[in-house]
């Protein structure tokens, strides 16, 4: 086992990549707690974990808030005692139910505002309080949840695109501030991948991006847990500030 008994935090950690990693992550022996907004959506992924003899808790926090995300890291370290790997994956594709691709000169303030806090404040607050754990033992792994939106941007996606393009260099700063405490940080760039988070995408706009990706397909959530666990294991003990993006050639 890659990680056995290693400790795992996944933010939005209820759904899609979230969930895929916390099972792939939990068969590989690691205790994972599972972040999610929704009480549900984590309580319903440590259930899974659990019918496959994996250890799971639920932590249950608005990420995007400094104040909740100080507290569920208080309460995790509480019950585990440590952190060993952190994944930052909460995110959100649309800031509402009806929210649909805008153009910049019509996004509001609010829409701007709650996209960066979801991908990129949390991210920082999450990294900030697992670091405080990771440099005092100098050992830890951090793995961000980028996009081929901030490698190469997508058009009526500004404020997706620039949270995911901060979360990428905020990973190579933040990557060589701490290597010296042997604390990894790296990211992942998946492309457009079968989650909950791109199944609102129509039947003409998914051929049009199947036909500009040499694979001819969408990438499976197991796709980025594979990433995820080589990044959070001791085979890529010399991967430092990487940017890895499965993406079935859309991005080359």
């Amino acid at each position: 086992m890659k990680l056995r008994d290693k400790v795992v935090l996944i933010t939005g950690g209820g759904s899609g990549l979230g969930r895929e990693m916390g099972l792939t992550f939990a068969r590989e022996g690691a205790k994972i707690g599972v972040n999610d907004i929704r009480p549900e959506s984590a309580q319903n992924v440590v259930t899974e974990i659990e019918r496959v003899g994996g250890s799971a808790r639920t932590f249950v926090a608005d990420v995007s808030s400094s104040t909740a995300v100080k507290k569920m890291f208080s309460d995790f370290l509480a019950a585990w005692g440590t952190i060993d790997v952190l994944v930052n994956n909460a995110g959100i594709g649309r800031t509402r139910d009806t929210a649909e691709f805008s153009q910049t000169w019509e996004v509001p303030d609010e829409d701007w505002h709650k996209m960066l806090a979801t991908h990129l404040d949390s991210t920082f607050f999450c990294t900030r309080e697992a670091l405080k754990a990771m440099v005092s033992k100098r050992s830890g792994r951090i793995i961000n949840i980028g996009s081929i939106a901030g490698t190469t941007g997508l058009p009526f996606a500004a404020a997706y695109c620039a949270a995911k393009g901060g979360i990428i260099s905020f990973t190579k700063s933040v990557a060589r501030e701490v290597v010296m405490h042997n604390v990894l940080v790296n990211c992942i760039a998946p492309g457009f991948i079968e989650t909950p988070m791109t199944a609102p995408i129509d039947e003409a706009m998914r051929e049009q991006i199947i036909a500009v990706t040499p694979a001819g397909r969408f990438g499976e959530p197991a796709d980025i847990a594979a990433a995820a666990l080589y990044l959070a294991c001791d085979d890529s003990k010399f991967m430092v500030g990487q940017i890895i993006s499965p993406n079935g050639g859309y991005v080359i």
